[in-house]
């Protein structure tokens, strides 16, 4: 586990708070923080860009000036990230000598970063624009040209630079220091002549660089990949968790217009994974616009592939199914909510079914940072409820003993074979098998197929629950946007599904 995820919070009665007054309201500041902190958490704003409560302060850009007072000795402008809590200290935000100094330095900021705002990614979620406004300083004096860098600067599979609009706050340089601890980043040059540079040119590699996009201030790293795709005004933000592995990192999943999930990015969670996650969730959209997407309820047909149904007469069918033939095996995706792996829990125990779930295998990713390597979200969640944990091969294998097989859940089927429908080829044909999912299934040829029925389900962006990560932390996943026209939520299915089978074993 990282270091960013297996410290242990310090105990509150073990830090030492102090009192200070910042603009006249009197604060408790942790002494373990610097003075930019406490006037954060007192909700006071104090303009800054190297400053990062994620990364080591080094005060590079100076726009976070306050005036502070200590003791007898007279008030003096100082940078706040650099600046140690002391008892007693006076702090003034909103000094005349406080703007002058944040003014000159937005001036001297401004002086050669380019008036492109309107084509430029960042815009709407750059402070530079944001602090230019507040300050006041919307005009320069010098009259020289401003300096011309190297533009759409290819750092390799994931970022671009911009050296033009770079500040120069060094946030990225730090970052890749500090957290991945692989330094592939330098200030290069010195004075005006200072530009963020790779090593020897070298591409940039590892599976945290989106990070560098969401860590600068301003448009100078931009992710390839979300560039020129939207306005960030149009996209509509939802705290969630991410899916592809059990650490479970906070996110914010941002939807072009309540239709396509255009970008996600890490969301602080101190516990989980802090202000980062790795680039293998914050890529992972292709899960979330599926060609083959399946909608409704289908059936196999020997003449035209599948035929449409109605979902509730596709559960009427599910339950005949479930209720015919020997004891059923109920397979469960890792991506099932708590909820819903205690609602199918329960229907098992209805008609004395044996339940598992897919318990995936470890890939390659696992490091030291944020990814354990384990793509299943919810193991350890479900394994908590009691859900028997089954790799593929032994789904498969124990299949042939059961007349019906129900598997539920995204990305279900996909885990039991290469191909949708592949692991399911090497069950008997007698076998019954029902397949909950988002992925439709591949179409069945010469009326042989190895799904009885497919029901569609909601994404994970599409539903609401929780998770339980590798640490035993239960977190949410919340509705980004709607799942499409007919398609019935997980749990809805499952509750419908239980009442007609209860009422099938009241009946008998």
């Amino acid at each position: 586990m990282s270091d960013l995820t297996k410290q242990t919070p310090a105990d509150p009665s073990t830090i030492e708070r102090v009192e200070i007054t910042v603009n006249g309201q009197t604060v408790q500041a942790r002494t373990d923080k610097p003075l930019i902190q406490a006037c954060i958490q007192a909700g006071v704003e104090v303009p800054h860009y190297c400053y990062h409560p994620g990364l080591t302060p080094e005060g590079s850009c100076r726009i976070c000036q306050v005036e502070v007072q200590q003791g007898k000795m007279p008030a003096r402008v100082m940078v706040a990230c650099r600046t140690p809590v002391m008892p007693g200290m006076v702090v003034n935000t909103e000094t005349e000598g406080a703007h002058d100094a944040r003014r000159e330095c937005l001036e001297f900021l401004l002086k050669n970063h380019p008036l492109d705002c309107p084509i430029c990614d960042k815009a709407g979620e750059c402070t530079l624009q944001d602090y230019s406004f507040t300050e006041g300083q919307g005009e320069g004096r010098s009259v020289e040209p401003r300096r011309k860098l190297e533009k759409r600067k290819d750092l390799g599979d994931v970022i671009l630079l911009d050296q033009e609009r770079c500040i120069l706050c060094t946030r990225c340089v730090r970052f890749m220091d500090e957290v991945p601890k692989t330094p592939q980043l330098c200030v290069a040059g010195r004075g005006s002549h200072s530009t963020i540079e790779t090593w020897n040119d070298t591409p940039l590699s590892g599976n945290y660089q989106g990070n560098l996009a969401d860590v600068c201030p301003v448009g100078a790293l931009t992710l390839k990949s979300f560039r020129f795709k939207a306005r960030v005004w149009n996209l509509t933000k939802t705290a969630s968790s991410c899916g592809e592995c059990s650490r479970g990192c906070a996110t914010t999943v941002e939807v072009l217009r309540k239709g396509e999930v255009t970008r996600i990015r890490p969301r602080h969670d101190e516990d989980v994974n802090g202000w980062w996650m790795c680039d293998t969730g914050r890529f992972a959209l292709d899960a979330f616009s599926l060609a083959d997407r399946l909608v409704g309820t289908l059936l196999p047909s020997a003449s035209r592939g599948w035929d449409a149904t109605s979902v509730e007469n596709g559960l009427q069918i599910a339950s005949d199914m479930l209720t015919t033939g020997d004891k059923p095996l109920l397979i469960a995706s890792p991506w099932l909510t708590q909820e819903e792996g205690g609602e199918l829990l329960a229907l098992g125990q209805t008609i004395s079914a044996r339940v598992a779930f897919v318990s995936t295998a470890s890939n390659d990713l696992a490091d030291d940072v944020l990814h354990t390597g384990d793509p299943g979200p919810n193991r350890r969640g479900l394994s908590d409820l009691g859900l028997e944990a089954l790799t593929a091969e032994e789904i498969l294998h124990t299949a042939s003993e059961h007349s019906t097989v129900l598997c539920i859940g995204e990305r279900v089927a996909r885990l039991l074979g290469k191909g949708e429908a592949e692991g399911f080829n090497s069950l008997p044909p007698s076998a019954r098998v029902l397949l909950f999912d988002c992925e439709l299934p591949d179409a069945p040829t010469e009326g042989n197929s190895p799904i009885d029925i497919a029901i569609g389900l909601p994404s994970s962006v599409e539903r609401v629950g929780h998770w339980v990560n590798i640490d035993g932390l239960r977190r949410n996943i919340l509705q980004a946007r709607p799942a499409p026209a007919g398609v019935w939520n997980t749990l809805r299915l499952l509750k419908y599904l239980h009442e007609l089978l209860t009422n099938r074993e009241v009946q008998s």
